[in-house]
């Protein structure tokens, strides 16, 4: 990844701040907390502080305009230390979602409060098993607005939520409403990565009590916040098995077996090879797809689903290998290796698994 200076003294000084206030123990002492928290509220509004929910925004809405590389980086650090914030649910797809979709008077009123950090908002669009972003049967009714969703990322730490919807039409629609609005029930949990997600249901929730951000005539910018999020978590994804993969080796170099260092044996040399060829290589896709969100003429849902793919790959292969390497120890919940595996099985199901990029990719080259 190639930075500007500025980008990268962004970048430090962000990793800078997570090192010391949201550190791995961060994640483990959310473990611990009432499954309705999912971040700490006060540290993000320091990190929107910082610049951190404002970087792709563009100048003239009050962003720093630094890029989706910039932002891929800041993602990569997060990664790195398995930190807790609402980077993905309420900046990427919600604020994404709200200047892509919505009118510029909806933008001016509710984007000041989520770039510093005063309102956190999280999407609501899978109703499958699976991510199947195209199954829509939550729809606004003459009752009101009826269905579920489920996998809602930080669900119950958001002050709003937007909801994807059928209109009176029957047409794609996406609409904006308070998470304490009567009508909607949450089941709130916490999967084996220690982030929250929740379950919603809907049950004739008032129209009067929800606000239309966008119809049929923007699914298109939708369908672009949905691969910019891909390219992210990707991103992220990246930060972390390249943490572990920088773990591993310095674990090859100084542990011992028989009086010999294990990282002289040739079988593990190769293994650390493998792992740091992947590692680049997903590299190189990830920081492809995000420069693709700055620049026209590319296919963006190939290179989104490129990234992600990969880094599902290679961050599953390296959390398996670091296990692995790290022998016995890998798996207690002591050491922090075991946290990284289990953030990499969630995160590979997270906005599409391997298959259905493969699949996507390979239609959007005409396979």
């Amino acid at each position: 990844m190639i930075l500007n200076s500025e980008q990268e003294s962004f970048r430090a000084s962000v990793g800078s701040f997570l090192a010391a206030k949201l550190p791995i123990s961060a994640l483990r002492t959310l473990r611990g907390k009432p499954v309705a928290t999912a971040y700490d509220r006060d540290l993000w509004g320091q990190l929107a502080m910082l610049g951190v929910s404002s970087i792709t925004v563009p100048a003239a809405s009050g962003g720093a305009e630094f890029g989706w590389l910039a932002l891929g980086a800041v993602a990569q650090e997060i990664g790195r230390r398995l930190s807790p914030t609402p980077l993905l649910s309420s900046v990427v797809l919600a604020q994404g979602a709200l200047i892509q979709c919505a009118s510029p008077a909806q933008v001016a009123r509710y984007l000041p409060a989520l770039l510093n950090g005063d309102e956190v908002w999280a999407v609501a669009f899978e109703e499958e098993a699976h991510f199947s972003p195209d199954r829509l049967q939550t729809a606004m009714t003459p009752q009101g607005l009826c269905g579920s969703k489920g996998m809602v990322l930080d669900g119950a730490a958001a002050d709003r939520l937007l909801v994807t919807a059928l209109n009176e039409s029957g047409q794609w629609g996406l609409l904006l409403v308070d998470s304490d609005t009567p009508g909607i029930n949450q089941q709130a949990s916490r999967l084996m990565d220690g982030r929250q997600y929740v379950a919603f249901e809907f049950s004739e929730v008032s129209e009067s009590a929800c606000e239309w951000v966008a119809g049929p005539a923007s699914e298109s910018g939708w369908a672009r916040v949905l691969n910019q999020a891909m390219a992210i978590l990707a991103a992220e994804m990246l930060g972390s098995a390249r943490e572990l993969c920088e773990r591993t080796i310095e674990h090859l170099k100084e542990r011992e077996q028989f009086d010999v260092k294990i990282g002289s044996f040739q079988a593990l040399q190769h293994r650390a090879a493998h792992m740091y060829s992947e590692l680049e290589l997903s590299q190189a896709a990830v920081d492809a797809a995000l420069v693709a969100f700055d620049s026209e003429g590319v296919d963006q849902c190939a290179m989104a689903s490129a990234a992600k793919a990969l880094a599902n790959e290679c961050f599953q292969l390296i959390s398996d290998e670091s296990v692995q390497m790290h022998g016995g120890m890998g798996v207690t919940d002591e050491l922090d290796i075991g946290l990284f595996l289990k953030r990499s099985r969630v995160c590979n199901q997270l906005l599409g698994d391997t298959h259905w990029h493969h699949l996507r990719y390979a239609n959007r080259l005409g396979f």
